[in-house]
């Protein structure tokens, strides 16, 4: 699986879990979007991390961090 997909359906199921209008429809795009980031970390051999899933940033590491989104 190549990981620009992976980025790109993290990204989806972060979207959509933002605009969910239940609470049980947001919490399975946030579960989403949870395994992909964690197959972003390992398939990138621990150089891409989510800060929300580790207490420490390695210096050799690139934070992705969230940016919410614009309101139309």
């Amino acid at each position: 699986m190549d990981l620009n997909y992976v980025f790109l359906r993290q990204q989806v199921e972060r979207s959509l879990a933002e605009t969910a209008r239940s609470k049980a429809a947001r919490e399975a795009h946030e579960e989403l979007a949870r395994a992909y980031e964690r197959t972003i970390e390992r398939k990138s051999g621990g150089r891409i991390i989510f800060p929300w899933h580790r207490d420490e940033e390695p210096e050799q590491q690139i934070t992705v961090i969230q940016i919410p989104l614009a309101s139309s």
